[in-house]
């Protein structure tokens, strides 16, 4: 886990700034926030946090949050703009530093898809989680993510190609400098899930592309919403 945290201590300043330009990102935002709109009351986990805004979100819409991230450098920016928010550091590959049945939400997005070692993410998350409580995740979705565009002779991304699916393997992102990314199909989050004991609600492979440049029914994340 060292490696990949020094990894995203590297990318923390260049991955904020892009996030915040990035049109795939209001994409995301607009899923969470439609699903999310008043939680007053509820004790959150944002597992993962980066550099704080969904954090901050779910704080303006009536929520208790703690934002926990492995790295340092991001929590530092968290910080530095929501000062009204609560940050930890925490590595989420081993015990959690909170109790049993202690949150109501646990909220991780775009993170386990960079993680090694999820099965230990998911036992800890239902252990932390209360009864009836909900884990919602997101992540790039792993059928179209690791995959190259294929264009017509008008230059618009109609579909993708793709070599690798069923196994897992990891390569190395370059979009904010050095970043691991480990691929798995969709199945192997879900048995992870099912093993540990949570109950599948609800998934979603929203809309990212805009149908003018690159063709919209290709999805590029993927939401699943569980209950303990």
């Amino acid at each position: 886990m060292k490696k990949l945290v020094d990894q995203w201590n590297k990318a923390a300043k260049k991955y904020t700034k892009d996030q915040e330009q990035s049109d795939f990102v209001e994409s995301n935002k607009r899923v969470v926030k439609a699903r999310f709109q008043d939680i007053s009351g509820q004790k959150v986990l944002d597992l993962g946090c980066g550099y704080g805004y969904y954090a901050d979100y779910f704080q303006s819409i009536g929520a208790e949050v703690i934002g926990v991230d492995g790295s340092a450098n991001m929590i530092d920016i968290a910080k530095a703009r929501y000062k009204s928010c609560t940050f930890e550091i925490c590595d989420i590959t081993e015990n959690f530093p909170y109790a049993n049945d202690s949150f109501d939400l646990i909220f991780c997005n775009q993170v386990l898809m960079d993680v090694e070692n999820i099965e230990k993410v998911f036992s800890e998350c239902y252990r932390v989680l209360k009864s009836n409580g909900i884990f919602y995740y997101s992540i790039v979705h792993p059928a179209f993510y690791d995959s190259e565009w294929v264009k017509d002779k008008k230059g618009f991304c109609y579909g993708k190609t793709i070599s690798s699916y069923i196994k897992p393997y990891s390569f190395t992102n370059e979009f904010w400098g050095k970043t691991e990314h480990f691929h798995r199909p969709l199945s192997y989050y879900l048995n992870v899930a099912a093993k540990q004991g949570f109950t599948l609600k609800h998934t979603e492979e929203p809309t990212s592309y805009d149908g003018i440049t690159k063709n919209k029914d290709l999805p590029l994340f993927f939401f699943a919403e569980y209950r303990k």
